[in-house]
Parts: C-alpha cells; structure tokens; sequence
C-alpha cells in the first residue's frame, strides 16, 4: 500500500492525492472536450460554414438534433461496453475516433457529408464524454463523489467560455480547415496520452478510493462488478432508476429550458444582442465556481436534499425571468441560472453512484443517463409549443417551467437515501 502522506478524513475536504487529483484534472479536460464538440461549438459552425460555402445555416444548425439523438445512441451503446473494456480504453479510444473525425469535418465538401460527419462525431464523442468520464468518478472517489465531481465537471462551463473566444478566434484567423484540424488533433493527442496517464480504479496504482480510509462502505481499493445483479433487466426493474430518470429528466428539462433561450428572453425586454449575449457569457462564468458549491454542498449534506435545494433555486431564477424588467432582476437570474449550470450533472451521477454503488454505476449509468436525456430534449419543443401559444411572450413558458421543476422536486423525494457512513459520523461530531 501507498504511504500517502495525509488521508482524508473528511467528504468535504480536498486531500485527493496525488493520483485523485491527476484523474480529477483528467475527467476535466473529457468534460471540457465533450462540451466543446457536442454542444459549444454549435454558438459558431453553422456561421461558420454557411460563410465559408455558402450553406444555409438553419440547416446546419438543425442537423444537432439527430446528431443529439445519435449521440443518446451512443450514450447507450459504449456505456454497455465500458463495462468490458474499462474506462481509460473507452476513454482513449473515444478520443482518437473522435478528433479524427472533427478534423475531417472542416473538410466536408456537402451539407450532406457535414450531417454525417456530425452524427458519428457525437456518437463516439458520448464514449468519452457520458460513458467514460463519469465511470472514472464513480472508481475513484465512491464517497467523495460530490467533491470529486464539483471540480471536475468545471471542464463544460470552462468550454462555454473559453473554446467558444478561443475557437472563433481561430476560424477568423486560420479559416475553417486549419481550426477544425488544430483541435482535432488536440483531441488525438489526448486520446493517446490517456493510454498513459488515466487509470481505471486506484488498485491500478495501489491507492486507496477517496484516499480514504477503507471503511464498511468502501472495503476495498478495486471495483468488482456484479453484471447479474446489475443486469439491464435488474435496473429497469428498479423503481428508483424511473424515479432518478423522471426526477433528473424533469429539472434537467428546466435548466435546457432557461439556457437555451436566455439570450431571446433577453432581448425580448429590450436588451441589445451584445447585452444578451454579455449577460450569457457572465452566466457561464459563474457556473464555473457553481460546479464547485453545488460539488461541496452534496458531500456535506447529501445529494437528495441538496437537489432539491437545486429545484428550489431554479424556482427562484425563473421568478427573476419573468420579472427581468430591471437589471437587479437579471444580474440575479444570471447568478442562480448561472449556478444551476454547474449543478445538475453533478448531483445526477452523484444520485446513481449513491443508489448502484461503484460496483453497479457502469452498468446504471448506460441506462439512466440517455433516458434522462430523452427527457431533457423534450425542452425544446415545449418552449416552441408554449411561445406559439403565447405568441412569443415567455411568460406562460417559464411558469409551466416552475410546475415542472417542482414536479421533478417531488419525483427525488421519493428516492430513498442512505448517507455515507463519514457523512453520518461528522454530522455528530
């Protein structure tokens, strides 16, 4: 065994060692790169082509939604196989297919060729990005996972501001052929040093999960999946894996709601473009540090409660939407949609590693997590319906929003939930 010069001692402190802190800095950078290629890029390829070749950028932008939809696919297919191969193959694998693939795609020479393209990518990119990554968490910090996955999901709020400024700095400068192949080949690059950095489970390297101490929760260093017991059938089985889907779905439906129309809600009462989408860069930036409290607040007080506080602060931001009539209103909505971005897919792999254990969360995670996205996606025809309805005005869209997050609110309570046995113990000391 390692002599580690300082063990944890507590679910809210950082003493991840050496090698925790390697891996959470790891599972940064995946979450960064997924962001980035499935979902960020998309504020710049459709200009970008369209400008380039003359494209008709609607239709570009319209191609992520069967390219999502693959993605969920895929989501699916290599949360199945991450079981087998194990995370840094999936990982490194994942990356390489995937950087390739995005170099070649500043290369299309149809729309046709562009739609492809972008469908493979998202599906080899959720190999990395929502079958691997989160494995990684779930082996490495199984009692600290909310601290562990504050940090490490800062990797998506960082890509919503910082690949955005870099990458359309880049398709300026260089054009669209030298951008997409400059971060493609970063992402190989990645992909290949993951044969040599990343490790499954802290066995590999003989430390200690949490590096902690073993207790009656975590009783050894390595990860023994028990594929009968959390066999497809014996999850789909379980009410708690419909009650995270729904509960989970629902609030992640609301936060897509609120994102995905900030800037139009913006200037829906009066502000400029660049003013919305100012308000939208300072939302992104307080997610940042958002991922860390949300992170922290769940290993102190436990992933239910703490997502229910999330609900009720996603309550208050809607609140503050439709009353957005004075900048005090907005500055506030910015700041509560802001820390809800870093939240929620924290405390939805924190629920299922709380619910499947380590052992079971590869195989729980394959299933619950595309299901929940099924969900999500219904946000958008939603806020389509409901904007038709009122003919443009987002008020009716943000209260159904209030009575559907307080619908997925009330789905969580019914989830049962044991708190660590360290979290019990500091409770009463």
């Amino acid at each position: 065994m390692e002599k580690n010069r300082r063990l944890s001692t507590s679910l809210t402190d950082n003493r991840f060692g050496t090698w925790g802190w390697s891996m959470i800095f790891y599972t940064m950078i995946l979450y960064f790169f997924y962001a980035a290629i499935t979902t960020d890029g998309m504020n710049l390829i459709p200009n970008a082509f369209a400008a380039a070749h003359g494209w008709d950028a609607t239709v570009l932008l319209s191609a992520a939604t069967p390219a999502g939809l693959i993605g969920l696919v895929g989501g699916f297919v290599f949360g199945r196989l991450v079981i087998k191969t194990k995370p840094r193959n999936m990982s490194g694998f994942a990356l390489i297919i995937t950087g390739i693939l995005y170099a070649l795609l500043g290369f299309v020479p149809s729309v046709t060729l562009y739609i492809v393209d972008l469908c493979v990518i998202c599906f080899f990119a959720s190999g990395f990005g929502t079958a691997a990554c989160p494995a990684f968490i779930a082996n490495w910090f199984p009692r600290k996972k909310g601290i562990a996955l504050g940090w490490a999901t800062m990797g998506a709020p960082i890509s919503s501001s910082a690949f955005v400024a870099g990458f359309s700095v880049l398709l300026a400068t260089k054009g669209i052929h030298t951008a997409f192949m400059i971060f493609g080949i970063f992402a190989v690059i990645i992909g290949i040093i993951t044969f040599f950095w990343a490790k499954n489970e802290p066995a590999d390297v003989n430390f200690l999960p949490d590096n902690m101490e073993l207790d009656e929760d975590i009783a050894t260093q390595e990860v023994h999946v028990d594929n009968e017991k959390f066999s497809i059938k014996n999850i789909l089985k379980n009410k708690n894996t419909w009650l995270i889907i729904f509960g989970y779905g629902l609030l992640w439906m609301v936060l897509v709601g609120i994102i995905a129309q900030f800037v139009p809600r913006m200037m829906s009462v009066g502000y400029s473009n660049g003013e919305a989408l100012m308000f939208m860069t300072i939302t992104s930036i307080i997610a940042i540090p958002g991922s860390y409290l949300w992170g922290w607040l769940d290993s102190k007080f436990g992933t239910k409660i703490i997502t229910i506080i999330f609900a009720i602060s996603y309550i208050a931001a809607l609140i503050l939407l439709i009353t957005s009539f004075n900048i005090v209103c907005v500055w506030l909505g910015c700041i509560f949609a802001g820390l809800g971005i870093g939240g929620l897919l924290n405390l939805l792999a924190s629920m299922i590693i709380s619910q499947f254990g380590r052992e079971g969360f590869m195989s729980a995670n394959s299933i619950i997590y595309p299901l929940a996205n099924v969900v999500r996606t219904f946000a958008f025809v939603l806020m389509g319906v409901l904007l038709t309805i009122s003919q443009g005005s987002f008020t009716l869209p943000y209260i159904v929003f209030i009575f559907l997050d307080i619908a997925g609110a009330i789905i969580i309570m019914f989830i049962p939930y044991k708190k660590p046995k360290k979290m019990e113990e500091a409770a009463k000391a």
